[in-house]
């Protein structure tokens, strides 16, 4: 703060190169604490990238620890400094504590009653959050619908306030090319990091840590989602280009290009398509604000120009390291034309609406946006991935309009020294790129990616400050050395006490109560443990009382365990997400339970239209429950997500029910999208199931009309064509043909086709398995053993697969009484993998053969898995071996 008898007068040349090497000499015989703070800082950018982004509540904890400490320990020294900076009072940094506070005052509970005048959408959440229970409101109730993540956020926002302060004053000390490489060295561990990974193979992070969602070769690492990894590296980049065109680098230039090279490279790999857009946006700003610098200076530096080659050659190996580690993924990944992102800003404008003034809560936007989602699938969304429209889902409109005015105002170019350095150029540039890519990603709500952001702006604030003109300082005041340990000591204990509450309350956070509570679901809840499970699932909902998750748990727990209806469970689940297929399908089953079978296929179709991933489910229920297609019809909702239900109900019918059903459900389906070759294949393989049937009448049965015969036939060409045509590699055209000619006799012809075909389909393996078959039913036998051949050859890539094809080989040559040849393949399965049934099977099949020492030896093999503890089957070991001695006894 400014004291208000201050007479300031601008720096002289020789003021400037005194006060220079005053500094100097300071930081040389400076305290040990004070020399500390730029390794603190360090320690915070790196570790909290490093540490999975630092987004789990214990290294958070750690983090924000050393935070305040260097924070503390900056304020220490800046109080007992000549210059004495008031750090505290800068803009940001009161903008960033009022945001804490405010998070923090977001989890403060309140009487129900203030609640519902203050914000009413919120406390009729809280109102209802025990209704599954049978219970009356709870009391009390916060501005946050997830008071425990608040308080995660009220700290991260604390330890940003903190790192900010930390970086002023190693700005206003070290300039600001020290915090900047700091940032660039963080990026390029982090880039390195994920090349050791990639190279490695690896699928856990530093070989410990397993991430709990699928990840990409080359995309394990500190930062696991692309996205953030991308505007991470972004940020790297374009410090990293600053420090290699800079007069005064504190790193040599050949470290600063190779760095380069590698934070380019893993950018490119990570396939981020906001990441990749706005990399070469900032590179252009960039260019134009330092050409435009270089032009007011009227001259450039010495060795620029060397400076320059070196940044191309980096940025080149950079893209030439990405071309070498790209795969078919990487190139799916960035040429994804997904846009669900603008669906999930325009989802968001009811939440707003609701909850305009003071917001659902900092982090409650995962447990409140299910009400709010408008389109299909089990997907949660944690984040809106819009910074602008996340602060203002969550601490309400007013609140996040104030945050942005300002902070924009307190960072604004002419606030900042970006004339003095390119350093100071780059590093701003690659904040913007950076601020510019999370208006479409997440990255800023991960600890690490927003501390290198934070400590950036800090370090180029602090050397703002320090460019600015003297001020004279004011008189001695004897209580200024104990008010010097005020400061520092309060930003202690707030952050030791915020710490703490985090970890006292918010620990828990909603997706370990998930996991957890799935678990002892899992482990046995409906059987006896309905009561402490039931007191676990109430905590959790007071918790996050807008989660739809635990109420549907508590519905299945309940209809398992038959110890209370499950329906008031269901009802909070729907109330709390608005399209939710598994809750439906469940009330679904429910309902049909009670015979109530109208409103259960209706709830089937509900399912099927709000989660497209339960409509395998939904269409065996359906069939379960009617064979009546007027009611079928009630269970299959428009559009695509219908053709698909008729389609899996058609392919999924069994050949022993209602032919006609079953053939109305697939011509349904084709009617809706001509497309669908299984729905085709199921018309056929029915149509075929009707000639070989004398019962059906559309084909005219097994001696029916020729007429009906013909028509049926040409029917199944037909869709075997279109199926061709369709997908010329489907294995579903050529089974309907060849079962086509079959029927007709001609197996030698349906063998020649499949002999011809299989190479080139897409299920190989039941493409041999058919030519078998229609090699079996050729007069000559000469056909089948090279088939058997071929089928072996195809499955024999694992003991396994080669037992069961052996077996079922053997299956059908004993079937055929070539009781030698099913030998062969009964003993191959038994040796690849043995089991009782397989050893039975190659005994009676050596008993028939003649071969009765094998015979013998199989039976004896059986009766040592039984333990030797079977008289029948050493009575049948002994007559085997007696047939086998019967020969060489014969006079």
């Amino acid at each position: 703060m400014e004291h208000d008898n201050a007479r300031v007068r601008p720096r002289s040349p020789a003021e400037r190169r005194r006060s220079a090497g005053a500094g100097a000499r300071r930081r040389a015989s400076a305290p040990l604490s004070e020399r500390a703070v730029p390794w603190l800082l360090g320690a915070t950018i790196l570790g909290s990238v490093l540490a999975i982004g630092a987004v789990h509540t214990p290294t958070l904890a750690i983090v924000s620890l050393v935070t305040a400490v260097a924070a503390a320990l900056s304020l220490r020294a800046s109080a007992l400094g000549a210059d004495r900076q008031p750090y505290v009072t800068a803009l940001p940094t009161i903008a960033l504590l009022a945001l804490t506070a405010y998070t923090l005052l977001q989890a403060v509970p309140l009487p129900l009653s203030w609640l519902a005048r203050l914000a009413p959408a919120s406390a009729d959440v809280w109102s209802r959050a025990l209704m599954p229970l049978g219970e009356a409101a709870p009391r009390y109730g916060s501005l946050s619908l997830d008071p425990g993540a608040t308080l995660v956020e009220a700290t991260k926002w604390l330890t940003y306030a903190g790192v900010f302060v930390t970086a002023v004053f190693v700005g206003a000390r070290h300039g600001a090319r020290l915090g900047i490489t700091l940032v660039f060295g963080s990026a390029f561990l982090a880039a390195l990091t994920t090349i050791v990974h990639g190279l490695l193979g690896a699928t856990h992070v530093f070989g410990v840590y397993e991430p709990r969602f699928s990840v990409a070769a080359w995309h394990v690492g500190p930062l696991l989602n692309p996205n953030n990894l991308a505007g991470y590296l972004n940020l790297g980049v374009l410090s990293g280009v600053g420090l290699l065109l800079t007069s005064r680098p504190i790193l040599p230039a050949w470290v600063t290009g190779v760095g380069l090279t590698a934070i380019v490279g893993v950018g490119i790999i990570a396939s981020s398509r906001a990441g990749l857009l706005v990399l070469p946006l900032g590179l252009a700003l960039f260019a134009l604000l330092a050409w435009r610098r270089r032009k007011r200076m009227l001259s450039s530096r010495r060795g620029s120009g060397t400076a320059t080659w070196l940044l191309s050659l980096a940025i080149s190996g950079g893209a030439l390291l990405a071309a070498l580690a790209t795969t078919n993924r990487t190139l799916a990944e960035v040429a994804d034309d997904n846009i669900n992102k603008l669906w999930l800003f325009h989802s968001t404008i009811p939440l707003l609406a609701d909850h305009w003034l003071f917001g659902v809560g900092r982090g409650a936007f995962e447990t409140v946006f299910p009400a709010y989602r408008q389109w299909p699938g089990n997907i949660v969304f944690t984040h809106p991935e819009n910074f602008v429209v996340q602060w203002a889902a969550e601490w309400g409109a007013p609140a996040a309009a104030a945050a942005l005015v300002a902070l924009g105002f307190a960072f604004r170019p002419g606030k900042l020294a970006l004339r003095a350095s390119t350093t100071a150029l780059g590093a701003w540039v690659g904040c913007m790129v950076l601020l510019a890519q999370n208006l479409v990603d997440l990255g800023l709500e991960v600890p690490g990616v927003t501390i290198a952001l934070v400590a950036t702006l800090g370090s180029l604030w602090g050397e703002a400050y320090r460019e600015r003109p003297l001020r004279e300082a004011p008189p001695d005041d004897p209580g200024s050395a104990r008010r010097a340990w005020l400061l520092p000591a309060c930003a202690a204990a707030s952050g030791a006490t915020l710490v703490a509450l985090m970890v006292g309350f918010g620990w828990r956070d909603v997706d370990h109560d998930r996991r957890e509570l799935r678990a002892m679901s899992e482990a046995g809840a409906a059987s006896g443990g309905w009561p402490r499970f039931r007191g676990e699932l109430r905590a959790a909902m007071l918790r996050h009382p807008a989660e739809p998750y635990f109420p549907l748990l508590g519905a299945v727990v309940a209809l398992q365990s038959r110890s209370e209806s499950p329906i008031p469970w269901l009802q909070r689940t729907l109330e709390r997400s608005r399209r939710h297929g598994r809750a439906h399908l469940l009330l679904a089953e429910v309902l049909a339970s009670r015979g109530i079978k109208e409103q259960a296929l209706l709830s089937l179709r509900l399912a099927v239209e709000d989660d497209p991933e339960v409509i395998t489910t939904a269409a065996a229920l359906a069939r379960q429950w009617t064979q009546r297609w007027d009611e079928l019809q009630r269970a299959v909702p428009e559009g695509e997500a219908g053709a698909e239900m008729l389609e899996r109900m058609a392919v999924a019918w069994d050949r022993q029910g209602d032919m006609d059903l079953r053939l109305r459900c697939a011509e349904e389906a084709i009617a809706r999208d001509p497309g669908r070759i299984k729905a085709r294949w199921a018309v056929g393989d029915t149509l075929l199931a009707m000639l070989e049937d004398p019962s059906p009448t559309r084909c005219g049965g097994a001696g029916g009309a020729e007429a009906q015969r013909a028509a049926c036939e040409r029917q199944v060409e037909a869709h075997a064509a279109a199926i061709q045509a369709n997908k010329e590699s489907s294995f579903l055209a050529v089974h309907l043909r060849a079962r086509l000619l079959l029927l007709r006799g001609k197996s030698a012809e349906a063998e020649q086709l499949l002999a011809g075909s299989c190479e080139r389909l897409d299920d190989r393996i039941s493409c041999l398995r058919l030519r078998v078959q229609a090699a079996s039913q050729v007069p000559s036998s000469e056909r089948l053993p090279p088939a058997i051949r071929d089928l072996l050859s195809a499955t024999c890539s694992a003991p396994a697969s080669c037992a069961a094809a052996a077996t079922w080989a053997g299956d059908l040559l004993a079937a055929r009484r070539e009781y030698s040849s099913a030998v062969t393949h009964y003993a191959r399965a038994a040796q690849d993998e043995p089991t009782e049934e397989r050893l039975l099977k190659l005994a009676d099949a050596a008993g028939n053969a003649g071969a009765h020492v094998q015979a013998a030896e199989a039976l004896e093999r059986v009766l040592h898995r039984r333990g030797g503890q079977d008289p029948e089957l050493r009575k049948r070991i002994f007559d085997e071996k007696a047939k086998a001695l019967s020969p060489s006894l014969t006079p």
